[in-house]
């Protein structure tokens, strides 16, 4: 899957910089580390890209004498499964694990266990955890979905009907994207929330659910979910012969080629934004620095541009090359890492 990333800066920082990386493995001291990746789910683009990037660098530390193996296991949005899944990484005798979660509190008991056993575990993406036991690194959420919620706000000047599309149940960020929604539009008495649906970040799940409450729903104003759900949105309100309100993005390829048409065409208007795909691969570099014995803290939180990509109507036409699964986030180096997750102590 092709994979278009945005530049952090005006210095371009456009893919892994495995050169970087500077483990004491190189040196031959033994036969690499073995590294599994545990991820509640892959079915949408962004979980997907995730992974891509995660490969793609495990690859090149594969061949670099870094890791010996690494194993990804996916468990369909099942906590038991999941569960079950980091036991056998436990029992296989693994180094570390990194976690991408699809609960809360539900994998607390298996962390601590691979904790105990003497195996680090970095949880990304989808937490935080309950557990004090894993090194987590997480987005602020509710921050990143400030921007996407006050740009509806604003555009609705405070008033209007707006449907909010979820991620998935259970999912600790799911939560917290939600409540950084709910706190901006709670500042606005004349902004009603007229549907809530759960799209997965998917699109095709999102069409299904926004289909299903249109009926009900009186005229909406403004569309906004967690990601992955715009170009559904829009083909629900397409296929129900309803006007498309304001719909925000979630930096995929299919919504940012119809949004650029749109724009062109009909000035239509909007924005765009993303977490960062590459954490992954984040998780990766840190479980490696913490088994050589690099000093890590166990909190850490992607700060500014890193945290969320936003597309805005200015940049839009810089989009319109992008296959529709792609996905625009923005991607780091091993340095980055080293000098901006590393010092939240």
């Amino acid at each position: 899957m092709k994979i278009r990333k945005i530049a952090v800066t005006a210095v371009l920082i456009a893919a892994l910089a495995f050169t970087a990386f500077a483990g004491g493995q190189q040196d031959g001291e033994s036969d690499g580390y073995v590294i599994g990746f545990s991820n509640s789910f892959n079915g949408n683009t962004y979980r997907q890209a995730e992974e891509a990037e995660f490969i793609a660098l495990a690859d090149q530390m594969v061949a670099d004498g870094i890791l010996k193996e690494y194993t990804i296991l996916e468990s369909n949005q099942n906590t038991a499964t999941q569960v079950s899944q980091i036991e056998s990484l436990i029992l296989d005798g693994v180094d570390a694990i990194i976690v991408d979660p699809g609960s809360a509190s539900g994998l607390n008991g298996a962390i601590e266990s691979a904790v105990d056993a003497g195996i680090p575990v970095v949880v990304v993406n989808g937490g935080p955890v309950t557990t004090d036991a894993p090194y987590q690194i997480n987005f602020p959420y509710q921050k990143i979905i400030n921007v996407p919620a006050q740009f509806v706000a604003d555009k609705l000047g405070g008033e209007g009907n707006v449907i909010i599309i979820r991620g998935i149940a259970g999912v600790p960020a799911d939560q917290m994207f939600y409540n950084g929604m709910v706190e901006i539009f709670d500042k606005y008495p004349g902004i009603n929330i007229v549907g809530e649906v759960y799209g997965e970040w998917t699109g095709s799940v999102a069409q299904q659910q926004v289909a299903s409450i249109l009926p009900s729903c009186p005229e909406v104003d403004a569309v906004i979910g967690e990601g992955g759900d715009a170009y559904g949105a829009m083909q629900a309100f397409e296929a129900a012969g309803r006007d498309i309100p304001l719909i925000i993005g979630g930096n995929r390829g299919n919504f940012l080629t119809w949004w650029a048409e749109e724009a062109r065409t009909n000035g239509y208007e909007t924005m765009s934004w993303c977490t960062n795909a590459w954490t992954a691969a984040v998780g990766l570099y840190v479980a490696v620095d913490i088994l050589d014995g690099v000093d890590v803290p166990k909190d850490m939180d992607f700060a500014g541009t890193m945290g969320g990509a936003y597309i805005y109507q200015d940049t839009i036409q810089e989009y319109t090359d992008l296959a529709a699964d792609d996905v625009a986030f923005i991607v780091g180096d091993h340095q980055w890492i080293k000098d901006n997750l590393y010092t939240q102590k």
